[in-house]
């Protein structure tokens, strides 16, 4: 009597992703239970006064007794920092891809791009407020504009990395500059393009916040501001514990994403 083949199990691309996330989270957690007990013990030990640095306790009191502000304030920047990061995604892959199609285009407009992200943001910030105002659509253009330049000379690079021979075979066989695109250059250009991601992922949330420190706009780095000149120190930490949090699993939810991606194209 012959045993019966062992079934395997169906590919799950969400078991990379969903583990990298929980161990990512777990690991953030133990890491700040510990900072919160370095920070208890400074307190205590140095007698610092509460105005310098109040006691874990306190922000964390704050955090709760305050929550739908701080809830609403951590709202409004992620919302923004997730349009941002998607229009400087859209703008940096369409940019690659005009590059890539002209030689004299890239060598126009390269210039200028890094003339402009070099510019400090400090100088820029006025005209971005004159153009969008000091609502989201502030915040949601800082973003873009700090995040897009990484992103685009990763996809860039990305849509370089096929082989010559390999673009040569697609030209022999009649291939459109689109078919080009999406069956060769693509798929060579997603782990760079997660590679810029990631860097522009990393800083996001502060970009959103700067904006924020400058028109006003109703989100995390105003409350900062807001808390700190109201001397409501307790609700200022537990809002910069807020947008340190954010920014972490921003960052986090970019690698689960990635995984996710890569996973499923296997």
């Amino acid at each position: 009597m012959s045993s019966a083949a062992p079934v395997s199990s169906p590919h799950n691309p969400f078991a990379g992703a969903a583990k990298l996330t929980a161990q990512r989270i777990g690991t953030f957690v133990l890491l700040l239970l510990g900072l919160m007990l370095i920070w208890q013990a400074v307190v205590t030990v140095f007698g610092i006064p509460a105005y310098l640095l109040p006691p874990p306790h306190a922000a964390l009191g704050a955090l709760v007794s305050e929550a739908g502000k701080v809830g609403g304030a951590a709202l409004f920047t992620i919302i923004c920092t997730i349009a941002g990061m998607l229009i400087s995604v859209a703008i940096a892959i369409g940019l690659a891809i005009s590059f890539i199609a002209s030689e004299g285009l890239s060598r126009a407009l390269m210039p200028l791009i890094i003339i402009i992200r070099t510019v400090p943001m400090i100088a820029i910030a006025p005209l971005i407020i004159l153009i969008f105002g000091r609502g989201p659509g502030n915040t949601i253009g800082m973003v873009a504009l700090l995040s897009f330049f990484q992103i685009m000379l990763a996809a860039k690079r990305g849509f370089l990395a096929p082989p010559f021979n390999t673009l040569e075979m697609m030209h022999t066989y009649g291939a459109s500059f689109w078919q080009t695109q999406l069956k060769i250059r693509v798929p060579f250009a997603v782990p760079y393009i997660f590679t810029g991601l990631r860097i522009a992922a990393s800083s996001a949330i502060l970009c959103a916040m700067f904006a924020e420190w400058l028109s006003g706009a109703p989100g995390l780095g105003t409350l900062i501001l807001d808390s700190y000149s109201t001397q409501n120190f307790p609700l200022m930490w537990a809002t910069v514990l807020t947008s340190t949090c954010a920014a972490y699993l921003f960052f986090t939810a970019t690698l689960a994403i990635e995984r996710l991606v890569l996973d499923w194209s296997r």
